[in-house]
């Protein structure tokens, strides 16, 4: 009720219409001593009754900060697109923090004109993947994908153009990506690039999409739509055959990607799950949360720590670092992976792990019995060295072991396949998870 009475009277336009916020959730909060974040997703009505939604995000910095932010940004709701009737930005003095109104980000400020299809720069490369002739914008839609405040945001831009000779039209899709630090869009577009060469020089089975344009002082990356179909729908609406030839296809790609000859970036230290501190973290959250599991934990500690000792450290290779069966697209003639931010160079079971988890639980399709994460590893393992297969086992029941903490650990969080949060179910899934750990590791799974 508090956060509804403070959007009420700070995103007031002074003298514009009233509105009254109707409801407010909250859909993502971070916070760190330096810099809290959070946004709500806000239904709002008007004097005549009309409801619209808004999604309002809120920054908060340690120190002065908040404050000579706010200072920089005080003519910023003045200077807004069209009519407003809501402030884009505003600033609550009691609690030191600013409000932002989406697409108005003062932290990725390229949003607010990519959405409006005004971002300086982008017309021409955008324009230029029509082919030749004169084209000219004729319309621009966007539709926000994935965004978080301060951060990064993911668009998709429908572009409609006209050819001004022969007045023929013709419709394109677009992947932008706004990055919250420089850093992270150099970083991203030199991926890109060095991917794309590399693939190319090997014949790789896999491809990726292709680059459209990158401004740099803008921090946006564009790439084309892929015309092609993602892993899961495939899987939710194939035939069975269909199906589990998509999948070996997919683990060919992945194989490829783990074998290609790059010199892939270092691995990103929030990525490093091999760390036996880390894992000894993971198990004390599991065994505080579930005191009568103490001793299968334990026991699952040790034997992922003794099976990680057995097979030693492999040199780093290229990996996806990201890697989830909605990153996988696929087309008749290849492979196409997406959303390659954070490829480093790690370990490969990293990312077999991720693919083969939500692979395992997939119970609408099995061929002649068999999972379709046993499909992929037969498929994955064929093409990759033979000892990287003895390293699945330790690295998958972590992963396993992590998802089970999180669920024990967090009772409040909207968790997937728990309706409700019900302690009971919840302690079912974590039941569930343990025992996939342990029968991993001893062979069984």
């Amino acid at each position: 009720m508090r956060m509804r009475a403070i959007l009420e009277h700070h995103l007031q336009v002074p003298g514009g219409p009233s509105f009254e916020v109707v409801d407010c959730r909250p859909s993502f909060t971070r916070g760190r001593e330096a810099r809290s974040l959070f946004q709500y997703d806000v239904k709002l009505r008007d004097a005549d009754g009309r409801e619209w939604n808004e999604l309002v995000s809120g920054v908060a910095y340690g120190g002065q900060r908040t404050g000579k932010v706010w200072e920089k940004l005080k003519p910023a709701d003045e200077d807004g697109p069209g009519e407003l009737s809501i402030r884009r930005v505003a600033y609550v003095p009691d609690l030191d923090l600013i409000l932002q109104v989406f697409p108005f980000d003062h932290g990725l400020p390229a949003l607010e004109p990519l959405m409006a299809g005004t971002l300086a720069g982008l017309a021409a490369p955008i324009m230029g993947r029509f082919g030749s002739g004169d084209w000219q914008l004729d319309q621009w839609q966007s539709e926000s994908v994935r965004y978080r405040v301060d951060l990064r945001a993911s668009v998709r831009l429908t572009v409609r153009a006209k050819e001004s000779h022969s007045g023929s039209v013709s419709e394109r899709r677009f992947f932008a990506k706004v990055y919250g630090g420089r850093d992270q869009a150099e970083r991203a577009w030199t991926v890109q690039q060095d991917l794309a060469v590399a693939v190319r020089a090997a014949s790789a089975p896999f491809g990726l999409a292709p680059l459209v344009a990158y401004l740099p002082d803008a921090r946006v990356l564009v790439q084309d739509e892929v015309q092609a179909l993602s892993l899961p729908h495939i899987i939710r609406r194939a035939d069975p055959e269909t199906v589990a030839e998509a999948v070996r296809r997919a683990a060919r790609a992945i194989a490829a990607l783990h074998r290609l000859s790059i010199t892939a970036p270092e691995h990103r230290l929030e990525l490093d799950r091999t760390d036996p501190a880390r894992l000894r973290r993971t198990a004390d959250i599991l065994r505080n949360s579930r005191p009568d599991l103490a001793g299968v934990v334990a026991e699952i500690e040790r034997q992922i720590n003794d099976g990680l000792d057995a097979i030693g450290k492999l040199p780093a290779v290229p990996i996806h670092g990201d890697l989830k069966p909605a990153h996988v697209l696929l087309e008749e003639e290849r492979v196409v992976l997406i959303d390659l931010d954070k490829f480093a160079a790690g370990e490969p079971m990293l990312d077999v792990t991720n693919l083969l988890m939500p692979l395992r639980r997939e119970r609408k399709t099995r061929l002649a019995g068999t999972s379709l994460a046993r499909v992929f590893a037969k498929e994955y393992f064929a093409h990759v060295p033979p000892a990287w297969e003895q390293r699945l086992a330790p690295l998958y029941a972590w992963a396993v072991l992590s998802e089970a903490t999180a669920f024990a650990a967090s009772p409040r969080k909207n968790l997937p396949d728990v309706k409700n949060n019900r302690p009971q179910r919840r302690e079912q899934r974590v039941d569930v998870l343990v025992e996939e750990a342990r029968a991993m590791l001893a062979g069984e799974a």
